[in-house]
């Protein structure tokens, strides 16, 4: 599953981090690592971007980039 297909108010544990080249670069800087906790927080009303919380603090992530992160989705969460 990727970050992109996870629901509002959902959280999940990124697996794997993929991209290539700067853009990967670009999402581990950002706090995008493999076993971070991260929970969508709110889709923007035409779909994209999305939000997320991670590491105390939000990102807002288009959800091409999104579709890169592979996550386990936490179960009852």
């Amino acid at each position: 599953m990727t970050l992109k297909e996870l629901a509002v108010g959902k959280s999940g544990v990124i697996k794997t981090v993929g991209g290539e080249g700067i853009l990967r670069c670009r999402l581990l800087d950002m706090g995008l690592i493999p076993n971070t906790k991260v929970t969508v927080q709110k889709i923007a009303p035409m779909g994209d971007p999305m939000e997320i919380r991670l590491r105390g603090y939000e990102l807002t992530l288009r959800l091409d980039d999104a579709a890169k992160i592979e996550i386990i989705p936490e179960v009852g969460a």
